[in-house]
């Protein structure tokens, strides 16, 4: 019965740090859904020659169950060739204080979007990156 009790405890003591990472990265790839909606919304704009539209339809900002993603305001319109330039648009995710895992509370995630449709973190952040979903990791 010791020998059971030492095991469940020490595969527990393994499987808590784990359940804990697992927790912080699945709050925070809400960052990617949210910065994919407002993705299409600098897309469009860039169509349009304008960094922030203020029409009713714009969508400058998204709020979820884990933190608030915006459309940097001071954003201008670069040139490059390349189509992994950045289009001058950033997007910042800043996570909520409260009802999320302690390795991310008020952390920040910056990501640059790219002539090419991708998104890219930025190096202003403030979360670790083994909490940054893969899609901001890959380029």
């Amino acid at each position: 019965m010791i020998v059971i009790a030492a095991v469940i405890g020490v595969l527990a003591a393994i499987a808590l740090p784990a359940y804990n990472d697992y927790i912080a990265r699945t709050q925070a790839s809400e960052a990617s859904s949210m910065a994919g909606i407002l993705k299409l919304q600098i897309f469009e704009n860039l169509q349009n020659n304008t960094c922030i539209d203020s029409g009713t339809n714009s969508v400058e900002s998204q709020t979820g169950k884990y933190g608030t993603a915006t459309i940097d305001s001071n954003a201008s319109i670069s040139s490059g060739a390349s189509a992994n330039s950045v289009t001058g648009y950033t997007i910042t995710y800043k996570v909520k204080n409260t009802d999320v895992s302690a390795a991310i509370a008020n952390k920040i995630l910056v990501v640059d979007v790219l002539k090419n449709v991708s998104l890219r973190k930025n190096t202003t952040l403030t979360i670790n990156d083994k909490y940054i979903p893969s899609v901001f990791r890959n380029i």
